[in-house]
């Protein structure tokens, strides 16, 4: 896409942008020293309730005893119903929701 032109002196140039528009994806997944597992690809930004829909109907179906799950500090990751799902899940007793490793 052009981001200068030629045209009269004081006179705007217009051109066709083409796809114009942004689309936001956005994949989730989760990451085992054997590789990448439970992936999933949500057209457009991730909310609460996609990333819950995530979380119970993807993620904890692959959990095993001994698995630890690692969140970041989005806003739909402290979600009560998310702590809920992962901790039904049979996981080791470290595993859980911790002190974040760098506080802000």
């Amino acid at each position: 896409m052009r981001r200068y032109g030629r045209g009269l002196y004081g006179a705007r140039v217009t051109d066709h942008a083409p796809d114009g528009r942004w689309h936001t994806t956005t994949f989730l997944a989760a990451l085992r020293v054997s590789g990448l597992t439970a992936p999933a690809v949500f057209d457009g930004p991730i909310d609460g309730v996609s990333f819950l829909a995530y979380i119970e109907q993807v993620l904890v179906p692959t959990l095993a005893p001994g698995d630890i799950v690692i969140m970041d500090n989005l806003s739909c990751h402290k979600s009560p119903a998310v702590r809920r799902a992962v901790a039904s899940s049979r996981l080791s007793p470290k595993s859980g929701f911790h002190k974040p490793i760098a506080a802000e």
